[in-house]
C-alpha cells in the first residue's frame, strides 16, 4: 500500500492508525492500479495496450484477463475501455503525435530561430554593397524575360494563325488547354507583354536617377543599421507592451461576462413537495417561468416561500462596455506602434542630421529618442493612434452590422456596407501612411501631430515620383530578403528533418535524425518564425528607409551647399545629384 511521501504502511508514523483510517483519511490509496508515464501523465498500463488488441479483453502485463465494471455493476469489455480512452484521453489522435514531434524538435526550431536572426542581419550588412547589384540585374533580368515574351508569344501567334485550328474565332471554353490553341490568345498576351516590356524601358531610361538615389538611400539606412544594430533588437520591447496590452483587454472582457444579476422565481413549501407526477409538475414549471414574477434569489427571508434562482441575466448595458474595451484596445494597440515608429524615427534622423558631425550622436541614440517620444510627444501619439482606432472600431462594427444584413437579403443595403467598408479601409490606410510620416517629422522637428502631418503631406506630394521609386525598391528589396532567410533555413531544416543530411552515413544519421510522425509541423513552425523573424527586422530597415527618405527630402529643399546651409547627405547622394558644399 502506497502512502503520502512516497512510504507504505508499514512505516513508524502510521503505527497508531489502522489501515481503514488511513484510506478513510486518505493518507493512503485504497488500491494500486498499474500506469506508465505518459507526456507527464499517468496513463492505467492495461488501457494503454487496448489499441491494437483485437481481443476487446482487458488483460494485466501477465495477460491474465482483468473484469472491470462501470457505475451500474455491468462488465465493460476491451472494446469499450478502448472508445473511452480515445474519446477522453486522446492518444491515439493526431495531437499526441504532434506534441510529441515538438516534444523531439524543440531544439532545432530554436536554432533555426537563431540563424534566421543571423542572416537577417547578414542580409542588412550586406545591402550596403549588394544593393545596386541587385536591383539593376534584376531589372536588366526583367527586361530579358519579357523581351522573351514578346517575341515568343508573336511567335507562336504566327505559327497558329496559318493552321485551321488556330485561325477559328476564340469560343468559350471550359477547357483552358483549348484557349493556348488559338492565334488570338497568343497575340494578345504578346501585346500584354509589350507593353509591359515599353513600361520597364521606360522606367529605366526616365527614372534612372532616381532609381540611383533609392539605391543609395538604401545603403545608407544600411549603414544606419549597422553603426546602430540596438535598433534590431528594438522590436522586443513593443511585442512584450503588446502582450500586456492583449492579456489585459482580455480580462477585461471576461471580466465583464461576469457582470449580472441573478433572476429567480418565486416558488412555495408545497411547490418543493416531491408528489407522484414530479416529473409533470417540474415541466408545467418550466412552461409557465416567463409567467412568473422575477425575483432576487438572494434573499430568501419570506416565510413560507422561497426564490428559485434560473440564470444570470440582466446584461443590457454589458454590450456597451465590451464595445468600449473594443475601442480600447484598438487605441493602445495603435499608441504602441506609434511609439516604436517614433521612437525609430528620431534614432535615423539623429543619424542622418549627424552625419557630417560624429561628435554630435549622443551614446545611445534609441533610448533618447524613446526618452523625447514618451516624455513629449505623447500627446501626438496618442492623438495619431486615437484616428487609426476609431477607424478600425467602426470598421469592426460595419462587419458586425453586414452579417446582420446578409440575412435580409437586400441588395441596396448591403451595396450600400460594402462601400461604407471599403471607404474606412482606404481611408485606414491612408491615416497609417500619414501618421508614420508625420511621426517622423515630430522626431525631427517636434512639432504638433498636425503641423507635422500637414508638412510630410506638402513634402511627399512635392516628391511623388522619388516616393513611388524609393517605396517600390524597399519592398522589392525587402521581399528578396524574407526569401532568403525563409527559403535557406527552411531548406535546411527539411534536409535535416527528412533525414537527408547524412544519408550517406546511416550510423551518424541514425543518431542525430529524430524519426517524427509528420515533420511538415515543425518545418511549418521553422518556415513561420524564420518569416515573422525577417519581418521584424524588415520593419525596422523600411522606417528607417523612411526616414532617411524624408531627412533626404528636407535636406535638398532646406539647404544649399552654403557655409551657412550645408548639405546633411552623404557624398554618394550628392555624387548622385549633383550637389556640393562649399566647405568641401
Amino acid at each position: 500500500m502506497i502512502c503520502l511521501g512516497g512510504v507504505n504502511a508499514n512505516d513508524p508514523k502510521f503505527a497508531n492508525q489502522s489501515i481503514e483510517q488511513l484510506v478513510q483519511d486518505k493518507q493512503c490509496a485504497p488500491y494500486i492500479y498499474h500506469s506508465k508515464s505518459m507526456l507527464g501523465r499517468c496513463i492505467p498500463s492495461q488501457v494503454s495496450r487496448l489499441i491494437g488488441n483485437g481481443t476487446g479483453q482487458v488483460r494485466d502485463e501477465t495477460g491474465k484477463r482483468i473484469l472491470l465494471k462501470n457505475a451500474k455493476d455491468q462488465e465493460v469489455n476491451g472494446t469499450e475501455v478502448a472508445k473511452s480512452r480515445k474519446l477522453v484521453l486522446g492518444f491515439t489522435t493526431i495531437f499526441e503525435k504532434v506534441v510529441a514531434d515538438l516534444s523531439q524538435t524543440w531544439h532545432i526550431i530554436l536554432i533555426c530561430i537563431s540563424v534566421s536572426v543571423v542572416l537577417s542581419f547578414c542580409w542588412i550588412v550586406l545591402l550596403r554593397c549588394c544593393t545596386s547589384v541587385m536591383v539593376w540585374t534584376t531589372l536588366i533580368l526583367f527586361v530579358a524575360l519579357f523581351s522573351f515574351g514578346t517575341v515568343f508569344c508573336f511567335y507562336r501567334w504566327s505559327v497558329l494563325r496559318k493552321t485551321p485550328e488556330g485561325s477559328n474565332d476564340l469560343e468559350f471554353s471550359l477547357n483552358i488547354v483549348s484557349y493556348f490553341r488559338s492565334a488570338s490568345t497568343w497575340l494578345a498576351l504578346g501585346i500584354i507583354f509589350a507593353i509591359l516590356l515599353v513600361i520597364i524601358l521606360l522606367i529605366l531610361i526616365f527614372l534612372r536617377k532616381r532609381i540611383r538615389v533609392a539605391i543609395a538611400i538604401l545603403n545608407e539606412t544600411s549603414k544606419a543599421v549597422s553603426a546602430m544594430t540596438s535598433v534590431l533588437f528594438w522590436p522586443i520591447l513593443p511585442f512584450i507592451l503588446e502582450l500586456i496590452v492583449i492579456s489585459q483587454v482580455l480580462f477585461v472582457a471576461i471580466s465583464l461576462r461576469t457582470i449580472a444579476d441573478p433572476i429567480g422565481t418565486k416558488i412555495t413549501n408545497d411547490d418543493l413537495a416531491v408528489t407522484p407526477g414530479f416529473a409533470d409538475k417540474t415541466r408545467n414549471d418550466i412552461k409557465g417561468i416567463f409567467q412568473l414574477i422575477p425575483c432576487d434569489p438572494l434573499q430568501n427571508n419570506s416565510a413560507g416561500k422561497a426564490c428559485r434562482f434560473l440564470y444570470y441575466g440582466d446584461r443590457k448595458y454589458t454590450i456597451y462596455l465590451q464595445l468600449f474595451n473594443l475601442f480600447m484596445f484598438f487605441w493602445l494597440i495603435n499608441f504602441v506602434k506609434s511609439l516604436t515608429q517614433m521612437t525609430l524615427a528620431g534614432t535615423f534622423a539623429e543619424y542622418y542630421f549627424s552625419s557630417q558631425d560624429k561628435k554630435s550622436t549622443s551614446k545611445c541614440p534609441l533610448i533618447t529618442s524613446l526618452f523625447r517620444s514618451t516624455f513629449y510627444h505623447t500627446g501626438s501619439l496618442a492623438f495619431g493612434s486615437f484616428l487609426i482606432a476609431l477607424l478600425q472600431w467602426l470598421r469592426v462594427i460595419i462587419e458586425y452590422i453586414n452579417t446582420k444584413l446578409k440575412k435580409a437579403n437586400n441588395p441596396v443595403t448591403n451595396f450600400l456596407s460594402k462601400c461604407l467598408s471599403c471607404c474606412f479601409w482606404l481611408l485606414e490606410k491612408f491615416l497609417k501612411f500619414l501618421n508614420r510620416n508625420a511621426f517622423i517629422m515630430v522626431a525631427i522637428y517636434g512639432q504638433s501631430f498636425c503641423s507635422a502631418s500637414r508638412s510630410a503631406l506638402s513634402l511627399l506630394a512635392r516628391n511623388v515620383v522619388r516616393l513611388f521609386v524609393v517605396d517600390k525598391v524597399t519592398d522589392f528589396i525587402l521581399f528578396i530578403g524574407k526569401l532568403v532567410v525563409v527559403g535557406i533555413v527552411g531548406g535546411v531544416a527539411y534536409v535535416y528533418l527528412e533525414g537527408m543530411l547524412f544519408k550517406g552515413n546511416e550510423a551518424l544519421n541514425d543518431a542525430l535524425h529524430s524519426h517524427l510522425h509528420y515533420s511538415f509541423v515543425p518545418l511549418g513552425i521553422i518556415i513561420l518564425s524564420s518569416y515573422l523573424v525577417a519581418s521584424l527586422f524588415s520593419s525596422v530597415f523600411e522606417m528607417g528607409v523612411d526616414t532617411i527618405f524624408l531627412c533626404f527630402l528636407e535636406d535638398l529643399e532646406k539647404n544649399d551647399g552654403s557655409a551657412e546651409r550645408p548639405y546633411y547627405m552623404s557624398k554618394n547622394l550628392m555624387d548622385i545629384l549633383g550637389k556640393r558644399n562649399a566647405r568641401s
